[in-house]
């Protein structure tokens, strides 16, 4: 409409092409997230508040919500469940944001995995992610179900990566707080 301003700005960044991460929205900011930003799928993975499914859907949106408290880790199984229907969503070539409330940890979490089911290192997935959004910062329960993770996925085939150790992901995720 004439005369209507955008009063929000939108808290997300590109991890890939397909795949961003961020913070909350207002509902007002679907129809720009599908219109402008091309966004079909939605991962909520706040458990303090949800998304507006029906908003979504009638700007073509799927929304798939996974609670999880701030600070916590998304439950292994739910990691689970995230990655195969955001790899699901990616494969048909479709662009998916993964969000919290402030972009730093869950959704950041959901979407390392994703990264390394999609092919990248552990230690390459944190990297792209700080480097493309400097705040993601997993807590480190965060971080030890990213461990977690990795090492089910490497249980179960064959990868050309290593487990990393805590340590070495904290020096990733933690490396704004050094002081040089």
């Amino acid at each position: 409409m004439l005369g209507m301003t955008q009063t929000w700005e939108l808290d997300l960044d590109a991890m890939t092409p397909s795949l961003a991460v961020g913070g909350r929205y207002p509902m007002e900011a679907a129809a720009y997230l599908a219109g402008q930003l091309g966004i079909r799928s939605v991962v909520d993975v706040r458990v303090e508040d949800c998304d507006d499914e029906q908003v979504l859907r009638q700007h073509g949106i799927t929304l798939l919500h996974l609670p999880t408290q701030d600070m916590c880790a998304i439950r292994l199984p739910l990691i689970h469940d995230g990655v195969a229907w955001v790899r699901a969503r990616l494969a048909r070539r479709e662009k998916v944001l993964i969000h919290c409330e402030h972009g730093i940890g869950r959704s950041a979490l959901l979407a390392l995995c994703v990264l390394v089911e999609g092919g990248l290192s552990p230690l390459e997935a944190l990297s792209l992610a700080k480097d493309r959004r400097g705040r993601v910062s997993p807590s480190p329960e965060q971080l030890s179900a990213f461990i977690a993770y990795t090492q089910a996925l490497r249980a179960s085939r064959e990868v050309p990566w290593d487990v990393p150790g805590f340590d070495a992901l904290a020096a990733i995720a933690y490396r704004h707080l050094r002081q040089d």
